[in-house]
């Protein structure tokens, strides 16, 4: 998957307040008459029966599945910090360390990741803090880490290291982080989970670089926390998103438990534990009841979604159109919300690559809505998302609706 199509980096976090404020974008949105040149006619057939008592949003909500590979069953956490770094932070970070994996949250979000009934994601532990004496360069790459976590093995200051270990590096606030691809902290990136091989055998790591406060790193140590569980070793994958068709809008913030968290509750994919800000994570069972899928959730927030007839659609050309019925969909007693829609990825390119327009501004639950997407200038990535927004109160829920462009 080629970087400009994906928005969210499947091992990274963003802080998707400005995300919110797209929905909010005064450009104007022109409608276009039914007999425009390129429209693609949308199916007029009536909402599916069970749109109204939530059936339909529990049908389509994608799954996350075991896909085979490792996964840490009692994962032990061992905390790395270094001797130029806050000492009141460090001894935050290892308090978290020692409680988040048998934590309520760490029991909400890690339920259900079980390769058959008896082999399953269960609770951790933490391992002896390590504090590194060296003073780290102020830009660091990945491969600097890998080399560093080798010569702390090779000086013994690790206790046994074996498939449950996760370590867990955080850097201090004078250092940047870079490879490759990116440079973390300064866009959308910040942080990532792989693996190294020590002494013949493969150990995850993840890497958290000073984005911002305590309460960014604490959520990005807790996003790795989970995916890395789940995926140690992301080439071969253990629990993710099938990708495909019905998930590819979901797909675009990654593939990981806590990816799509991103997406679809905007900026609400907070939350805290003990006194520490961690992330929500993809409950199959929560979206199998259509509710909330990301958990911890708030139980006095009604779950409501526009579940779209196709999970993508297919634009050719600059100034072609093609309309799109979604029907809304909730399990909970509402009324009526209110609905709109943005350009997600011309939100992150600062560009707009299309004009969207809704046949009305709000829906309850039963009722088809027809959205138009005119295309403007094609994506160089040849993939675009289109946010479709349910807004009930002060919570607002996306879909993410995939436009491949070519």
């Amino acid at each position: 998957m080629s970087a400009a199509w994906r928005l969210f980096d499947c091992h990274a976090l963003a802080t998707l307040t400005a995300l919110a404020a797209c929905t909010r974008d005064p450009a104007p949105m022109r409608s276009r008459p039914a007999g425009s040149v390129g429209m693609v006619a949308a199916s007029a057939a009536p909402a599916p029966l069970d749109a109204a008592d939530g059936g339909l949003l529990a049908r389509k909500l994608p799954r996350i599945e075991y896909r085979g590979g490792p996964f840490l069953r009692r994962p032990k956490l061992v905390t790395i910090t270094f001797a130029n770094d806050d000492p009141k932070l460090v001894l935050r970070l290892e308090q978290f360390g020692s409680a988040i994996t048998r934590s309520n949250w760490w029991h909400t979000v890690s339920e259900g990741y079980c390769r058959k009934p008896d082999d399953c994601v269960g609770d951790g532990s933490a391992e002896r803090p390590v504090h590194v004496d060296e003073t780290l360069p102020a830009d660091v790459r990945d491969t600097d880490i890998d080399a560093l976590l080798l010569r702390l093995v090779k000086a013994k200051r690790f206790a046994p290291l074996d498939e449950n270990t996760l370590l867990l590096v955080y850097l201090p606030k004078s250092v940047s982080l870079a490879d490759a691809t990116t440079q973390y902290c300064t866009g959308r990136a910040r942080a990532f989970h792989r693996s190294l091989e020590i002494d013949g055998a493969r150990v995850a790591y993840a890497v958290l670089p000073r984005c911002g406060d305590e309460a960014e790193l604490t959520g990005s140590a807790s996003h790795e926390i989970l995916e890395a569980t789940t995926n140690p070793f992301p080439a071969a994958r253990g629990f993710s998103l099938l990708a495909g068709s019905a998930s590819s809008g979901f797909s675009a913030a990654g593939l990981e438990p806590v990816d799509p968290c991103g997406l679809i509750t905007m900026d609400g994919h907070w939350t805290t534990e003990s006194g520490f800000v961690v992330h929500r994570a993809w409950s199959n069972r929560e979206a199998g009841l259509a509710h909330d899928p990301c958990v911890p959730s708030r139980p006095d927030r009604p779950f409501v979604m526009l579940v779209p007839r196709e999970p993508a659609v297919r634009l050719a050309r600059e100034g072609e159109t093609v309309t799109v019925v979604f029907d809304a969909s909730t399990a909970a007693a509402t009324k009526t919300w209110a609905i709109s829609a943005f350009d997600l990825s011309g939100s992150q390119d600062h560009e707009r690559y299309v004009e969207l327009t809704l046949d009305q501004a709000t829906v309850r639950a039963g009722q088809s809505v027809t959205l138009s997407i005119h295309t403007l200038k094609m994506n160089p990535a040849q993939r675009e998302i289109v946010a479709v927004v349910s807004t009930l109160g002060v919570r607002s829920y996306m879909w993410p609706l995939l436009v491949m462009m070519r």
